[in-house]
């Protein structure tokens, strides 16, 4: 009471958290500590990488500025590896290391393994539409039928940068 009258309950609550603080401000210090510790080696593990992707893909402007990097960069890697010769179970197992998403490099390598068994890329790709949209696995496609996938693939490429610009400038 303060001059006869009743403190407000918020009053109340700030005083007693500055009395919390002030006796135990060392523990709260190490939980804070211990917290940012388990976050960042969360992140680096496996699990943790899969999850914090698969959430920042989920976020409204920022998931689909995400998605159209990671489209832009497979593009543009699996065509030039093509252009250069290599077998394609080898450039996906490439591109898949380089694409720097774990959901995208699940997808990749799943479909590196259907291409071993007599698949197409597209068809795989296909069945994940919330990581490559039907535009982009249709493309895809067109490259495979027509034997021009790296070429096909740099016209994806000139698209996803244009967006990825587009994005930046309304950003």
């Amino acid at each position: 009471k303060t001059g006869g009258q009743e403190l407000p309950l918020a009053t109340k609550i700030v005083i007693a958290l500055a009395d919390f603080f002030r006796s135990w401000w060392w523990l709260v210090l190490i939980l804070i500590i211990s917290l940012i510790i388990f976050f960042f080696r969360y992140r680096s593990s496996q699990e943790g990488r899969k999850f914090f992707d698969e959430m920042f893909l989920k976020i409204p402007i920022i998931g689909s500025f995400l998605q159209t990097i990671y489209l832009s960069r497979f593009a543009e890697n699996l065509s030039t590896l093509i252009s250069g010769g290599l077998p394609i179970t080898q450039v996906l197992e490439i591109v898949g290391d380089i694409i720097g998403n774990v959901s995208y490099k699940e997808v990749i390598l799943k479909s590196r393994e259907e291409v071993r068994k007599g698949e197409t890329i597209s068809s795989t790709l296909n069945r994940f539409p919330e990581l490559f949209p039907p535009i982009f696995v249709q493309m895809v496609l067109i490259g495979e039928r027509t034997g021009t996938l790296d070429t096909t693939l740099m016209n994806v490429v000139d698209f996803y940068q244009k967006e990825v610009d587009r994005k930046i400038n309304n950003i």
